[in-house]
């Protein structure tokens, strides 16, 4: 009975307006950011679940730091606000094959029938060339989105404290543990089985397009 209602609540739930359900979402969820005076701001496939979970025991989702900072202003200024970002072209394809399989057990794609069924999810190379390339970037499935979406407000200005680079976190797991008051260390969470990613130069040069504000305003070379 407890599954069959949970299950209700959730269709229902859907049927609100987006920015409704951001606002009851961060709002809910900022009693657990003032208890451990951090907010991780989640970048989607950038090792975002295992942050979480280090941090808070589970994961909380993925907002916009200007959201959270428009929502609950106090606990913004008041608490330490960190990310972590990955190479554009290696999380593209990381979010690639984590949707042809429709997401993994611990997060699942909005729709993932829709990803697992398209023709342009087929191959890396065309579903950049035909299917990303004919999207807004900032309006499709969050593990599409740009990174510095999530990281900087409409100015560009950033507004964490600090975002670290996947590629070179376990270099500051000391530096973490003491800004958030507890041993920091990533597990391996909501990872998806991938072939190894040999792409051509052209389509680089496509990605780097598409995603050029992440690879500026991160500090990524092409």
């Amino acid at each position: 009975m407890g599954s069959f209602i949970k299950k209700i609540t959730a269709q229902v739930w859907q049927f609100f307006p987006n920015i409704f359900r951001t606002k009851v979402d961060i709002i809910r969820r900022s009693f657990l950011w003032r208890k451990h005076k951090t907010i991780f701001i989640h970048v989607p496939k950038a090792a975002g679940v295992s942050v979480n979970l280090a941090v808070y025991g589970k994961p909380l989702g993925h907002f916009y730091a200007k959201d959270i900072k428009a929502i609950c202003p106090n606990t913004f200024n008041n608490v330490y606000k960190f990310s972590v970002v990955r190479h554009p072209i290696d999380r593209l394809y990381s979010a690639y094959t984590f949707s042809q399989k429709g997401g993994t057990q611990v997060m699942r794609m909005h729709k993932p029938s829709y990803y697992i069924n398209h023709s342009d999810f087929k191959t890396f190379d065309r579903f950049v060339r035909n299917w990303l390339t004919r999207k807004e970037l900032n309006r499709i499935d969050h593990v599409f989105r740009p990174q510095y979406l999530y990281l900087f407000d409409d100015r560009e200005n950033l507004l964490v404290d600090k975002f670290y680079k996947l590629e070179e976190i376990e270099n500051h797991y000391h530096e973490i543990s003491q800004k958030i008051g507890k041993p920091f260390s990533l597990g391996n969470h909501n990872t998806s089985e991938k072939e190894p990613l040999s792409i051509s130069e052209d389509l680089k040069d496509l990605i780097f397009k598409l995603y050029q504000k992440d690879f500026e305003l991160l500090g990524y070379s092409r």
